[in-house]
């Protein structure tokens, strides 16, 4: 990341993960002498129209990584508080784009997310 590319990208997780591996990521990129500041990207998944849909989305999806999968579903935001807290942990953390992937097909996880943020 440091020497060839542009910037970071978090796999998900809690803002506090992506903090710790943020810094790595500037400190990388000031021991090579890079200018400036790496981009920092972050990611999480919604589950506001259904939490046990988008919950069972995800331990499929991530089925391969065995019992990890279990740990990324349980991190799925399913309320309007959640989706805040972490979108303010992140921005805390020094987030220059944060993705958040719906963990169901329902067209109304749009409305519910547009509604949580301020």
């Amino acid at each position: 990341m440091a020497r060839y590319g542009d910037g970071y990208a978090h796999g998900g997780g809690p803002p506090r993960a992506f903090g710790s591996a943020a810094a790595k990521a500037r400190a990388a990129w000031q021991d090579l002498g890079r200018p400036g500041s790496p981009l920092l990207w972050g990611q999480g998944y919604i589950a506001l129209s259904d939490a046990d849909k988008g919950r069972d989305y995800l331990r499929d999806y991530y089925a391969f990584t065995g019992p990890f999968a279990e740990r990324i579903a349980a991190g799925a935001l399913t309320t309007a508080r959640e989706v805040r807290d972490f979108v303010r942990g992140y921005s805390d953390e020094g987030c220059d784009e944060l993705v958040l992937f719906p963990g169901t097909a329902d067209p109304d996880e749009v409305d519910r997310l547009a509604e949580a943020l301020p």
